[in-house]
Order: C-alpha cells, then sequence, then structure tokens
C-alpha cells in the first residue's frame, strides 16, 4: 500500500543526505581525446616505468612532497586496463620518456589538460595553492605535449584528508585515465568521455 506521508520522508531524507555530500571526494569528468589509442600503453610500458609528475599535495598546499607523490603513483598500480606499468615518481632509464602521467592537486590559476602537458614537456611546474572546502584534482595522460586522457576530480576536505583517501581517488582516477577502448573514435567532434 502506498502511503504518500512515508515516501515524502524518504524524499526529504534523501536529499538532506545528498546536500551533506558537497564537501565530498567525487570524480567530475573525464575525457578522452581522439588521439588516445588503448595500445599505446603497450608501447609506453614497454620499458616497465612510466612516469608520473604530481605537483603540489593537499596537506601542505603550493609544496611539493616526493613521499607523497610516490604514494599517489603507487595507488595507480593495476587500476588501469591493458599491461602492467610500474607508474613512479623515479622512473628508470628504460622508461619512455615521452609519455607520463601529470596529477596536479588545487591549481591556481586553474590549468587545462593541454597546457598541464605543454607545461611538464618544457619542464616546468605550474603553480599550486590552498582550497578552502574540497581540493581540485586533475590527472592527464600525455605524449609530449599532447593531451590524450584527462580526469578532473575533487578531494573532500570536510572529514579530513588522508593519504589513503588521496590514493584511493588516484586509483579510481587511474580506471577512468586508461580506459579500455576510446568511446570518441567514431564521433571525433565529441571528445567527452562520461562514464556516468
Amino acid at each position: 500500500m502506498f502511503r504518500p506521508f512515508a515516501a515524502s520522508c524518504l524524499l526529504v531524507v534523501g536529499l538532506l543526505a545528498l546536500t551533506g555530500c558537497q564537501n565530498t571526494t567525487q570524480i567530475g569528468a573525464a575525457s578522452v581525446q581522439p588521439a588516445y589509442q588503448p595500445s599505446q600503453l603497450g608501447y609506453a610500458a614497454g620499458g616497465g616505468d612510466m612516469q608520473v609528475v604530481v605537483v603540489g599535495n593537499p596537506f601542505e598546499p603550493g609544496v611539493d612532497d616526493p613521499d607523497f607523490a610516490e604514494n599517489m603513483a603507487i595507488a595507480m598500480r593495476g587500476k588501469h586496463f591493458g599491461p602492467y606499468i610500474n607508474f613512479t615518481t623515479m622512473p628508470d632509464d628504460e622508461a619512455r620518456d615521452n609519455y607520463r602521467v601529470g596529477l596536479i592537486f588545487n591549481a591556481k590559476p586553474p590549468i587545462t589538460g593541454l597546457n598541464l602537458c605543454r607545461t611538464m614537456a618544457a619542464g616546468k611546474r605550474p603553480t599550486t595553492s590552498e582550497s578552502s572546502g574540497s581540493i581540485p584534482v586533475k590527472m592527464v595522460f600525455c605524449v609530449g605535449s599532447k593531451l590524450l586522457t584527462e580526469v578532473l576530480a575533487h578531494l573532500g576536505g570536510a572529514d579530513g584528508i588522508t593519504t589513503a583517501k588521496a590514493g584511493k581517488l588516484v586509483g579510481q582516477m587511474t580506471t577512468l585515465l586508461l580506459p579500455p577502448t576510446n568511446p570518441v573514435v567514431d564521433d571525433p567532434l565529441d571528445s567527452d568521455f562520461k562514464p556516468f
């Protein structure tokens, strides 16, 4: 039997739960460019290592932390389609130096994925700063200065940010960053990949 009052109470409880999630960790969008080919991962990982460039950190905004950066690279391992890739901030000499993943926490000013790839290819580092509330996180997969894929997310700050929470988000972002197919190959004018 349908009870309107009970149904409206459930709706109100659901809406309250949603409004309480505004400062939580969530993935916002993923974008795959027509140039991305999943087969590139086999070549890119041919040397075993892939460079990960991590800019900033959620604990000391504006400061790079090598230990935090390597923990984020470790969190990426095994979370993607294709052959095993040893994501690391310190790749060996066998790594394909033209392929890299960039990860930036709270870029100031905000930076596009393409500009992040270009900045890293030029050997430069974008700037980061403090954030009130959730921290914007951007992850890109680049070959040289060319953007292949990117993922945007927010790392919630209300309940306390930890390295484990940041690593979990980075692992989830990696799955979307390196998908098994390119959904835009059939429609090169639509380069937005929306898995949800």
